[in-house]
């Protein structure tokens, strides 16, 4: 569970906890076919998110993405 991984780590920088299940969660994801959500690369200054967010009804389109990615995304199971 998430929550075990979190708190057997308290003594890590919060960064390191980041990477660290971002990497088991990038793991998962490239050894499976299951197809993820993609996630804009550019910066919003690039045109990224921008023209979205400036939209009417763009925040909201947003979170519904933000939303859908992370309901389509299993937990990160952590052992020791």
């Amino acid at each position: 569970m998430v929550m075990g991984f979190w708190k057997r780590r308290q003594s890590m920088n919060p960064g390191e906890v980041a990477r660290q299940v971002h990497s088991l969660w990038l793991t998962r994801a490239l050894s499976t076919r299951r197809e993820y959500p993609r996630i804009p690369i550019r910066a919003v200054d690039s045109g990224g998110f921008a023209r979205l967010m400036n939209r009417p009804g763009g925040p909201a389109l947003a979170e519904r993405w933000w939303a859908c990615a992370l309901d389509r995304v299993d937990d990160v199971e952590v052992e020791d």
